[in-house]
């Protein structure tokens, strides 16, 4: 991870892999993220979400960027 940004709720992480794979299997395990830029995850997560969700959302990010 090189870099994390953004603002409320909208936030992207630099990497310095591309993240296409990273998106895929996150989908795989119910994680819908995105890529822009090749390397730049971005996240939108709908206003309702909670603690509970950002966490097991970050598991599961952490478990696939382990895996790289």
């Amino acid at each position: 991870i090189k870099e994390v940004r953004g603002l409320g709720l909208i936030l992207g992480m630099q990497l310095d892999i591309e993240g296409a794979g990273i998106v895929t299997k996150a989908l795989e395990r119910g994680l819908l993220i995105n890529c822009t830029v090749g390397t730049v995850l971005r996240f939108l997560p709908p206003l309702t979400v909670t603690q509970n969700e950002i966490d097991e959302a970050m598991e599961i990010l952490d478990e696939i960027l382990k895996e790289m």
